[in-house]
This record gives structure tokens, sequence and C-alpha cells, in this order.
């Protein structure tokens, strides 16, 4: 289902919506208990998705996805495009194919035994299941967020020029030092961490963490930035932090983020798709 969701009116009588976001975390879908399912999909039938998949000029443009884990289906028949410079959220209950989904935009499934994609899954056109694709290079334009923050060992500087230095992104030190400070800068960081930049990231509390491995993800100046539920671990002040951070970067990036959370969903998103059950509703 893609929808474009209505921001809360601060305003109005419904203010208290504004101060609910320091507050609850939303609606979480994972299932409780029994969830009422049309009998179509019970059916397993594979219906057209409710709404418009496609967008004007996509950055990826997904047609007919379906993955297979051996012998289980994980997706079904998926055709959606990400749009330039807007979130995409995608939501729904735990195992009803979101995270597998975000896996095929930068091919992190062929790392799985018995992953199987089919379909077609393009980025500014061209095929990137192709052979002639370079998978490190295409992860190279496609930043990745996870669910746990998680630094590499190494000091807060090192962690933000390891990917520009692996790619040789720079050519001098002098470089590298303006490129560590900007991705800081761009994740909202720089002000916290400037007088540390040497203390290991691991001495970070957890939403500084994720912001440093947001600004590890810009470093290496993708065009494209997929994030697993970035804010699953953390408390409502630093998911706050995330969200406004995911607003700001959308001005220059396509943006696809997973999440439980429908109100979340309605915060960050221009898009929404709704999964179920491996089939995009």
């Amino acid at each position: 289902m893609i929808h474009e969701p209505r921001r809360a009116d601060s305003n109005s009588a419904g203010g208290a919506d504004a101060g609910r976001r320091f507050g609850d975390g939303g609606l979480n879908l994972k299932p409780s208990g029994r969830l009422h399912v049309p009998d179509s999909l019970e059916a397993g039938s594979l219906a057209r998705p409710v709404g418009d998949t496609s967008v004007v000029d996509p950055v990826f443009s997904c047609r007919d996805v379906s993955v297979f884990y051996s012998a289980k289906q994980a997706l079904k028949n998926v055709t959606i495009d990400v749009a330039r410079r807007q979130v995409l959220a995608a939501i729904g209950p735990s195992g009803c194919g979101k995270s597998t989904f975000l896996r095929c935009l930068n091919r992190m499934n062929d790392t799985i035994p018995g992953a199987r994609v089919t379909g077609t899954i393009t980025m500014d056109g061209e095929d990137i299941y192709s052979k002639r694709q370079d998978v490190a290079q295409l992860r190279a334009r496609i930043g990745m967020v996870f669910q746990k923050p998680n630094p590499f060992p190494r000091s807060i500087y090192d962690n933000v020029a390891y990917g520009p230095r692996i790619h040789s992104l720079t050519r001098s030190r002098a470089d590298l030092d303006e490129l560590v400070f900007t991705s800081l800068q761009r994740a909202g960081l720089w002000d916290e961490v400037k007088d540390r930049l040497g203390s290991p990231a691991i001495s970070l509390s957890g939403g500084q963490q994720q912001r440093l491995c947001i600004a590890r993800a810009l470093a290496v100046q993708p065009e494209v930035i997929l994030m697993d539920e970035p804010c699953s671990a953390l408390d409502p002040i630093a998911t706050a932090h995330i969200e406004d951070l995911i607003e700001q970067l959308r001005a220059s990036y396509a943006i696809v983020i997973v999440t439980h959370s429908m109100q979340q969903a309605a915060r960050v998103s221009q898009r929404t798709a709704y999964f179920y059950m491996g089939q995009l509703i």
C-alpha cells in the first residue's frame, strides 16, 4: 500500500500528539495476537497492490522481485519504485519481507547461503544483478544503517575515515579531515565529538553511535541510504534526533527505512509501503 502520509498539526487541539513524539515509540506492528487477515491474503493470492507503485525518474525500479531462501519464498513479485530525495518507509509485521526487500537493494542477500533473487532491480537504469555489476562499487553507492549501532573498534575519526580510505576518495590528509568533518556535521554529531575524535567509538552513547554509523555511511558519498529499524534500540530522545536527521538528509538522498512504528513512518516518510506475508499490499 502506497500512500502520502499526513503529518500531525502541532497547533491543533491534538497538540499532545507532538508531545507524544518523545513519550512513545508509536504503534508496534509486531503481532501480539490474532490479526484479521483478508481471505484473499490467507489464500496466498497475489493481488495488485493498492496505490501507485511507480514514480517519475526513480533511483531504484523493482519489477516482479521475488526472494527465495532455499525452498522458502520470502518475497513475492514485488513491484515498486524508490524516488529520489524522498523517504520510502516499509512497514508490516515481523517476518513479512521488509528487511528482505531492503537487502535486495544492495545485494546483501548474496551473502546468505541458498538465497536466490528473481525479477529485475535497476539503479539509474542499470540492472544491479547483472554479471557485469561490480558489487563492491554498488555498495559504495548505497549506504546502510543497521538496527543496532555497529561502530568499528576504532576511534571516532577512523570510523568515519575508513570508507574513504579503502575507496581512495581523498588525495591528502587535509581532504580526509574535511570529509570527516563534513560527514560528522551532516550527521549532527560534530559539536558533540569534535574535542575527542581520537576516543574509541564505543565510548559514545547508543544514539551517538547510531549517528556515527550514519556519518560513516555518508562519508563514502552514497546516492541512497538504507536504514533497517535504525531507532528500535534507541530511547525516545535519541529517536527524535535520528528522525530530524532523516528529514535533513532527504534533501540530498533517496532513503528507504524499515520500521515497525506507523507513527514514525508518518513522521519521516513521503511514501509508505505495507508488506504482509511477502507481498506488497
